[in-house]
This record gives structure tokens, C-alpha cells and sequence, in this order.
């Protein structure tokens, strides 16, 4: 508690004192600063890093209807009339590690591409292959149209025994129905 009171009395700075504090904390912060800034960079150069390890979408196709058990090679030997095949990727599923039944190819040049695509609905173990340019994703741009939820002429309502015109003749608590209870057992009953 006096340690309290010692720090409630203390005597104001002087201003020489509160100079040199802003002074030490304007240097620090320009040191946050230039660390930041150092820090952005690296981040900057390893996001190019990664976008060149991720090849050029100008330079790949999608490869649909692939055989299950066909192998990145005999795809590569499938293409290899078009160039220089530089990556084939073909997808699995994560749980039971099985192909998906389409692919993904790099070239080396984009002019291989044109030619790839000639190769659509060719034979590649005894099925037709979909071939086509593959497509880049931008993030927030979406193929969809609107959000998903239909406009029918039933939207609002409860369910079918809720619209107005067919409530009395399909409710089944409606009079002369099925209700609940003991009650009235219909119209046919005296």
C-alpha cells in the first residue's frame, strides 16, 4: 500500500525527462517499422516463389474421364506428340487415396496446349478423353448465380396444408378430419 501512495505523490517530469521517453519510443517504433517492412518483403518474395513453383495455368489442361488405373507416364507418352510434358498431376481422393478419373498436365511451352487439345475424346486405355485448356481460379470469383435459393410459388409457406386455399380440404386437423383427441369423430357421426 505505500508503495501506492510513494507512486500517487511522485513529482511530474520535467520536460528534458519526457523528451528522451518520446524520443526512445519514436526510435523503437521506426525499428517496428523497419522489421515490418523487412518481414512484408519476405513474405512478397516467398508468395512469387510459390506461384512459380505452381506452374502457368497458360501452359496446362484439365484431362477428364481418365482410366482409373492409367499412370502419369503412359499420359505423358499419350501427349508427348503435343511437347515437352514438364508436370502430370493426376488427383486422388484424401481418404481412400484413389484417382478421381481426371488430371492435370504442364507443359513447357503454351503452343503445346493448342496442340493437346486436338487429342479431345481420343482412346487412352479404351476410354474417351475430355481434353481442354485448364481454367485459372481467381478467389471470390464464382461460376454460381446468385445464392443458391430457389424463387417456387410456394417459398413463405409452412407446408402444404398451410396455403389458404387447400387447408380445409387436405389438413388433417381440419373439420370433419383426423384430428387429435377423442372428440367428434366426424361428420358421419351422430
Amino acid at each position: 500500500m505505500a508503495e501506492l501512495h510513494d507512486t500517487m505523490h511522485e513529482e511530474p517530469k520535467t520536460d528534458d525527462a519526457l523528451d528522451e521517453e518520446i524520443e526512445e519510443m519514436r526510435i523503437k517504433v521506426l525499428e517496428m517499422e523497419e522489421k515490418l517492412k523487412g518481414q512484408q518483403t519476405e513474405l512478397a518474395e516467398g508468395a512469387k516463389e510459390e506461384e512459380g513453383e505452381g506452374g502457368d495455368d497458360t501452359a496446362s489442361i484439365y484431362i477428364g474421364q481418365v482410366d482409373y488405373h492409367c499412370t502419369p507416364d503412359e499420359l505423358a507418352t499419350h501427349f508427348a506428340e503435343c511437347g515437352t510434358v514438364k508436370r502430370v498431376t493426376i488427383l486422388c481422393d484424401k481418404l481412400s487415396g484413389h484417382p478421381k478419373g481426371y488430371a492435370y498436365m504442364e507443359f513447357e511451352d503454351p503452343a503445346s496446349v493448342d496442340k493437346a487439345v486436338i487429342l479431345h475424346d481420343s482412346l487412352l486405355k479404351g476410354r474417351k478423353i475430355k481434353v481442354s485448356p485448364k481454367r485459372t481460379n481467381y478467389p471470390g470469383v464464382t461460376m454460381m448465380k446468385g445464392k443458391g435459393k430457389g424463387k417456387g410459388a410456394f417459398k413463405g409457406y409452412k407446408g402444404w396444408w398451410d396455403m389458404s386455399m387447400y387447408s380445409s380440404a387436405f389438413s388433417p386437423y381440419a373439420a370433419g378430419g383426423k384430428g387429435k383427441g377423442k372428440g367428434k369423430k366426424g361428420w358421419y357421426a351422430s
